[in-house]
């Protein structure tokens, strides 16, 4: 019927408008000094669904997260919980350095394994205190 192509029509525009007072509102929590921390939590809550357990909902919020850049940070938080990652120890215990001197020259560099190791296990520690 004409009428569905109406709306066919018409939701492009709808979204863009829909989008862009979304975009609005987030930009305005920006300007608050808790706006970074709420939209973090915001966006960490809508990512993991947990106000709803209706599977509509959680795509929706899911969705939402990645379409607006405001999210960035939790997309990014996201994204490496769930990229498989070496272990530090492998990483560390393969590791060399070199310090350039010239153009041509290098100089191996001593790399302290255990301290990077221990680094590592307390910025783990700190980060997974902040989920």
């Amino acid at each position: 019927r004409i009428e569905m192509g109406s709306v066919l029509i018409e939701l492009p525009s709808f979204k863009a408008f829909t989008k862009n007072a979304m975009s609005s509102v987030l930009e305005s929590c920006l300007d608050s000094a808790w706006g970074y921390s709420f939209l973090f939590e915001l966006g960490l809550s809508l990512q993991r669904g947990n106000d709803s357990s209706d599977v509509n909902e959680n795509r929706i919020a899911q969705m939402l997260v990645s379409e607006f850049s405001h999210f960035k940070e939790v997309m990014t938080m996201v994204w490496n919980q769930e990229t498989s990652q070496k272990p530090a120890e492998d990483v560390v215990m393969h590791m060399t350095g070199e310090h350039r001197t010239s153009p041509k020259r290098t100089e191996k560099i001593k790399i302290d394994q255990n301290e990077l190791i221990e680094s590592f296990r307390s910025y783990e520690t700190q980060y997974k205190s902040l989920l």
